[in-house]
């Protein structure tokens, strides 16, 4: 409510300034995908913004209506899992297959178009504004990978039996989902960036003669999704095995958004960063004064006006 306020404030003024704008931005930052899953840290990775908008400075206020591509990569990290299956070996005696299940790589890729819409003011070298960003998908993958290790404990045995792959009793083996299509909700996230204008720090000589024809800003800013992203029930375990009658007990696993852990729960995307924007002043529409040889000679006069120019 405070930073609306201000920015309400910042249209007054007696001699009104009014600069038009196309700029350019691109940012870079730390990603969070918030969720509530119970005992399951969230995704953490990386997100990047390219886009062009109109801006707008009415004396103090800012205005900003723009378009960008946003890529995000989130990487979850999934427990590690000890499963112990009773099995019966070929003499038919009882035994548990121990399953250690660890190194997992569980990544999400999103792909979205923004729809940024702005407000703020700008005094001097500082600027803020905040504002919604309406968020839609274009493209969205999951994949899961991760390393198992199993082997088998005989009660009447002291010593576990390892790497013995007759028994399908190995180490370091690799199970994969492959990448998977995802597909994300719409989503509407709250925007605020603040930071200052860095001209100052550019020595080349366009700068110094035309200052207000391109400005450049650097700022931090942070997107906080309000809508839930995620889509679809029904998933599979993190991690399950088959028994087949031809290749003995197959392991697989699933991406936890995709997994049954994540029915019904909501996933919120959180983002924080740095973002830089260069503004191209549009051309302002003036008083143009044309000489006028026909009525120079005819020593022509303009009352309140100068006789030699027209306007």
């Amino acid at each position: 409510m405070t930073l609306i306020c201000v920015c309400a404030s910042a249209q007054t003024r007696l001699n009104p300034e009014l600069y038009n704008f196309i700029s350019l931005h691109g940012d870079l930052g730390y990603s969070a995908l918030l969720h509530n899953i119970p005992e399951q840290p969230a995704a953490a990775g990386m997100n990047t913004n390219i886009g062009a908008d109109y801006r707008l400075l009415y004396n103090h206020f800012l205005f900003s209506l723009g378009v960008e591509g946003m890529y995000e990569l989130n990487v979850n990290r999934i427990a590690k899992v000890d499963e112990s299956i009773p099995m019966k070996d070929t003499e038919g005696q009882i035994f548990d297959m121990h399953v250690r299940v660890d190194k997992a790589r569980d990544l999400s890729h999103m792909v979205n178009l923004n729809i940024p819409v702005l407000f703020g003011g700008e005094w001097g070298r500082f600027y803020f504004m905040v504002g919604p960003k309406v968020s839609m998908s274009f493209y969205g993958s999951t994949s899961s990978t991760s390393v198992f290790t199993t082997y088998g404990e005989y009660d009447k045995y002291y010593d576990d039996f390892y790497d013995m792959i007759n028994h399908q009793f190995s180490s370091g083996q690799t199970t994969s989902s492959g990448v998977m299509p995802l597909k994300w909700n719409m989503n509407v996230m709250a925007h605020v960036e603040i930071g200052g204008r860095i001209n100052h720090m550019f020595k080349h000589k366009q700068f110094r003669i035309n200052p207000d024809k391109v400005r450049m800003y650097l700022a931090g800013f942070v997107d906080f999704g309000l809508l839930n992203l995620h889509t679809g029930s029904g998933g599979s375990p993190i991690f399950e095995y088959r028994e087949t009658p031809d290749q003995g007990v197959q392991f697989y696993v699933q991406p936890l958004i995709t997994s049954n852990l994540a029915d019904g729960k909501t996933f919120r995307n959180f983002n924080i960063g740095i973002k830089y924007t260069v503004a191209f002043e549009l051309p302002r529409h003036g008083k143009s004064y044309v000489y006028d040889y026909y009525k120079v000679d005819r020593n022509y006069r303009i009352r309140g006006g100068n006789q030699n120019i027209k306007q």
